[in-house]
């Protein structure tokens, strides 16, 4: 199901699209709704919605900076813009910022609100397609062939699959070594510890799905294996002092050597 948050200061209008559009006919799921940009960004992050419904005016946080947000975050996101006539200025700039249009709340329609929904949803699946048959590498790793064989082989089941989060006694287990003699072992071959070597690896790929990719940070961290999307942000800033929104922004623009992760 393609997941959709409602943000809206005005209680009705929020509850009666949640309550009356049949959000089934296009693959689609209300999983959250909000009062206020601030907390719709909160949402957001939470949930990892592929479409966000937003007004305009809003306290706290307009729907004008949660759109601004939400495209740096994750630029495929569809948003659609509630607005009212005296907030056509504010409209344009959120389609300028990638918004997907916008509809008047003093004329609202039933049919041309679905026909968004209508295109939001074979634009997301078109996308899911084409990433399907896309799929990303998320990091190759050369194995040091001097290595002990019990050391390749715990190196290469870590970087097969990031998205699993092995502990040092899980991988020791696998290649037949005491916990204790395996994280010797490791460290002496690799020159780093096994935690540091991991957290490393899942670093590297999630820099490189950031740069290359449109994904969500949901889906990069559930990749990597942090599958909680908002550590995954706090864990990311930890280990390069920028946020992943950050990190996605300047990375079009500046070369990686420039951009060092913090040690």
């Amino acid at each position: 199901m393609i997941k959709v948050i409602v943000v809206d200061d005005e209680y009705i209008v929020r509850k009666g699209l949640m309550a009356t559009v049949n959000w089934q006919k296009y693959n689609m799921e209300v999983v959250a709704d909000a009062s206020n940009g601030q907390k719709g960004w909160e949402v957001f992050l939470e949930h990892s919605p592929e479409v966000v419904i937003t007004d305009i005016v809003m306290p706290e946080q307009n729907g004008i900076e949660l759109a601004r947000k939400i495209k740096q975050a994750a630029p495929n996101t569809k948003i659609l813009l509630l607005s009212c006539h005296r907030d056509f200025e504010y409209a344009q700039e959120g389609i300028k910022l990638g918004a997907s249009g916008y509809i008047l709340k003093t004329a609202f329609q039933d049919e041309e609100f679905e026909e968004y929904l209508k295109q939001f949803s074979a634009e997301i699946q078109s996308e899911v397609n084409e990433q399907n048959s896309n799929e990303p590498e998320v990091l190759t790793y050369s194995i040091d062939e001097k290595w002990p064989e019990p050391i390749q082989k715990a190196v290469q089941l870590i970087t097969k699959d990031l998205s699993k989060s092995y502990s040092s006694v899980d991988i020791a287990y696998e290649v037949c070594l005491s916990r204790s003699h395996f994280s010797t072992l490791f460290s002496k071959s690799v020159g780093e510890s096994f935690h540091s070597f991991t957290e490393k690896l899942k670093l590297d790929a999630a820099c490189e799905l950031l740069e290359t990719t449109t994904l969500t940070l949901q889906e990069i961290g559930e990749k990597v294996g942090v599958h909680d999307g908002k550590y995954f942000s706090k864990w990311f800033k930890k280990c390069t002092g920028h946020t992943p929104s950050d990190y996605r922004q300047t990375k079009r623009g500046v070369d990686s050597d420039n951009f060092t992760p913090i040690p």
